[in-house]
């Protein structure tokens, strides 16, 4: 995981171990060997639904999927044909183990040709990536609008840094910021608790929060960090203070925080829904490509979850119009 250019905090043992101490789903790490020698992989959440079994994402994990050996060949056919082996291998054994196969993989992975073959199905996504290694230079290329909040957010009365945070608090803030619209919020408190206090990744995680004069928590930002960039993995935000400049002003304590580490990239974590991308690119990031994966090998679990899904929507729907 260490070495792979698709390896990431997120399929870490130690991720592992904090998903299955936050949710009931177990985390399967399978690899291939060449004469003994660990040579790539796939990391995964595994579902039971509808008497049958999937290889999922987990929440809070954005990049689960495939994992490929570092660069060593000098010619590009010969590294090719050796990343194309392992992954063609690894597709042929999900195939034959889940009814459904879902990941969404790393940045790292960018050629989608054995799955294409395979007749997977391949989604593009998007994330951005901040440059944080000169703030000076940072805040010259932020929008005039986010500057403006930041200034505004620093003259308020509110105490703004790194701070401990319970879950209870994190997880309440998470609930009421997803819910302002009507919607539900699919994290389950156990996985944000885990998350928040767990001692695997203490010395990789920071919370930098905002709270009223009274310590009311307003604003908070959870974020984790691995060897190669630091991870914007829980944001949420009072709705009622959207307009009071408080999140844009934590990003950028959060910026200067990760310099001392050092840490000289922030994922943002998705550019996928338009109001929320919106929002990110005031901080003039780099739009970053990269893919879901996605096979069915049992079409009457396939309708079976796609109708119990439709019917879950139209719950909501009316759940929401009550």
């Amino acid at each position: 995981v260490h070495d792979s250019p698709q390896g990431s905090l997120f399929t870490s043992f130690t991720w592992k171990k904090v998903l299955e101490n936050g949710t009931p789903f177990p985390q399967r790490i399978f690899g291939v060997f060449r004469k003994n020698e660990l040579t790539g992989g796939v990391v995964l959440t595994e579902k039971r639904q509808i008497g049958r079994v999937a290889a999922l994402n987990a929440l809070l994990s954005p990049y689960l999927g495939f994992l490929l050996p570092p660069t060593e060949a000098t010619k590009i056919s010969d590294r090719i044909s050796k990343e194309h082996e392992i992954l063609s291998k690894l597709t042929a054994f999900l195939q034959k183990r889940y009814s459904q196969i879902d990941l969404i993989n790393s940045p790292g992975l960018s050629d989608m040709r054995p799955f294409i073959q395979n007749r997977w199905k391949t989604i593009p996504r998007y994330t951005y990536y901040l440059d944080i290694s000169n703030l000076t230079g940072l805040w010259e290329k932020l929008d005039g609008s986010v500057r403006r909040a930041i200034k505004k957010a620093q003259k308020s009365d509110m105490h703004i840094g790194v701070m401990p945070c319970s879950s209870k608090e994190i997880f309440n803030l998470l609930d009421k910021s997803l819910g302002k619209k009507g919607n539900v919020n699919p994290i389950p408190r156990s996985l944000v608790e885990t998350i928040a206090a767990s001692e695997e990744i203490k010395d990789r995680r920071v919370m930098i929060g905002a709270r009223a004069p009274k310590g009311e928590l307003l604003s908070v930002i959870v974020c984790v960090w691995d060897s190669r960039r630091a991870y914007y993995l829980i944001a949420a935000t009072n709705p009622e203070y959207l307009s009071s400049g408080i999140h844009p002003l934590l990003i950028w304590e959060l910026a200067g925080y990760l310099t001392t580490i050092p840490i000289k990239q922030l994922d943002f974590i998705g550019g996928n829904i338009p109001s929320i991308a919106r929002f990110k690119e005031t901080f003039n990031p780099e739009l970053i490509t990269h893919y879901r994966t996605e096979k069915w090998t049992s079409y009457i679990f396939k309708i079976l979850k796609k109708s119990g899904q439709f019917i879950k929507s139209l719950k909501c729907e009316v759940k929401s119009l009550k």
